[in-house]
């Protein structure tokens, strides 16, 4: 007798939503944000935001909203990886509590940072050299 196939349960989708009912506000200056997996449940995750997703050209990262509970687990279990520690991922309160955040880490960098026009080696394409 044949059986019919077992529904398998579709795959989470990353989602921001306040689950202890406190948030913080993230700051992500990585260009294309990142998925982060909850260190004791991985069906929970949570993408922030980098900040090539902002609607202002130049920005200098991306803001995402996350559940504080969640935050607070990931960056405890995490502490030592590279973009938190390099100032690339950072948390606020609130959104101005974030720009003052940003403001002091302004001029860290993240290894992310565009390619200077006058950098050693580089030099700027002119009509002369169409091939």
């Amino acid at each position: 007798m044949a059986t019919a196939p077992k529904n398998k349960a579709a795959p989470k989708v990353a989602t921001n939503v306040a689950v202890g009912g406190t948030s913080v506000t993230i700051g992500c200056k990585l260009p294309h944000g990142i998925v982060l997996d909850h260190p004791l449940d991985p069906s929970k995750k949570v993408e922030l935001k980098g900040k090539n997703s902002s609607l202002i050209i130049g920005a200098e990262y991306g803001t995402t909203e996350v559940d504080g509970e969640f935050w607070e687990t990931w960056k405890t279990v995490h502490a030592e990886f590279p973009a938190l520690r390099s100032g690339a991922i950072f948390e606020a309160a609130n959104a101005s509590d974030l720009a003052a955040v940003a403001a002091e880490l302004k001029d860290e960098a993240t290894g992310f940072e565009p390619m200077a026009q006058n950098a050693q080696g580089v030099k700027p394409a002119s009509q002369d050299d169409k091939e």
